[in-house]
């Protein structure tokens, strides 16, 4: 047997197993988890164990079929790879692909009109292929929730203050993870990817510009730009979506709490670009429906 199929081979064991090994050392380390304590419990880990096992075959296919071309199988590979790191996320949380794929969309939207719009077009335009890097920065803003308790992600209930706690860590665990994968692309490679940005948008994404929100309270333009647009994008889609702890509010209402929230969970100057450009939000999101 040939190294290179040890390899493989090696890469689809540990990937299968990740859930697994998972959801046994949160029972070790969390008192209010029983491993495998319900059949649902037990559909979702096999379930997520034959997501890893296609994601580990699909990488093995993208390293095969992008042999001669080093640099393309390089971004190509990474971009798929974080992308179904993010949807699994996003799966464990109750919610759809297409999540992903609306917020990404959002994020292009208004990244391409700060290109053309003061105040943000001299900061967008100081850093190369910033909108780009950013819209896939933006899948993995909550891919800390993969280390959430699911009784707590999948609860029709209101959240105890406990729970929420817990919620909140997603931002900072997110942050580690990705700041952990950067260091080691950066090692590897010796070039900066776009998981720099992600690190922040993970850990930032919460905050509100009034500073009333987490993990650091930051306020304003203390907030990094990219955590801001994810913020208003992330919040127009998951009060326009269905969860499994209430039913999707219209595009109307949904412009009314952005409104409400100018100055007080979102930058001023993005709100205002939003709002100009709701009518397109809301054919993505109809296009794009859960």
């Amino acid at each position: 047997m040939s190294r290179q199929v040890k390899k493989y081979l090696l890469l689809l064991f540990l990937l299968s197993i990740a859930p697994l090994l998972r959801e046994l050392f949160f029972g070790v380390i969390s008192h209010h988890h029983q491993p495998f304590a319900t059949f649902a419990d037990i559909q979702h880990t096999l379930s997520e164990m034959l997501v890893m096992f296609l994601f580990g075959g699909l990488l093995i296919f993208l390293d095969l079929r992008f042999t001669r071309d080093k640099h393309k199988e390089l971004r190509v590979t990474q971009v798929v790879a974080i992308e179904t790191l993010a949807s699994l996320a996003e799966y464990r949380d109750a919610e759809t692909s297409q999540h992903l794929h609306r917020i990404s969309v959002f994020v292009r939207i208004l990244g391409d009109k700060l290109k053309s719009h003061p105040p943000y077009y001299a900061q967008v335009s100081s850093y190369d292929d910033y909108v780009e890097d950013l819209v896939h920065a933006s899948v993995l803003h909550d891919i800390g929730k993969i280390a959430v308790s699911d009784n707590i992600l999948q609860k029709t209930g209101r959240l105890t203050g406990e729970e929420f706690e817990e919620i909140k860590t997603h931002t900072t665990i997110g942050s580690d993870i990705l700041f952990s994968a950067d260091q080691e692309f950066q090692r590897r490679i010796g070039d900066k990817s776009y998981l720099s940005l992600a690190q922040i948008v993970a850990r930032n994404h919460h905050e509100k510009w009034d500073g009333s929100g987490y993990p650091d309270s930051l306020s304003g333009e203390e907030i990094p730009l990219g955590a801001r647009i994810v913020a208003i994008c992330d919040v127009y889609d998951a009060v326009t979506s269905d969860r499994v702890y209430k039913k999707a509010w219209t595009h109307r209402e949904a412009l009314e709490l952005i409104k409400e929230n100018r100055s007080k969970h979102f930058d001023p100057v993005l709100t205002d670009m939003f709002l100009e450009e709701e009518h397109i939000f809301e054919s993505v999101k109809k296009k794009y429906k859960n």
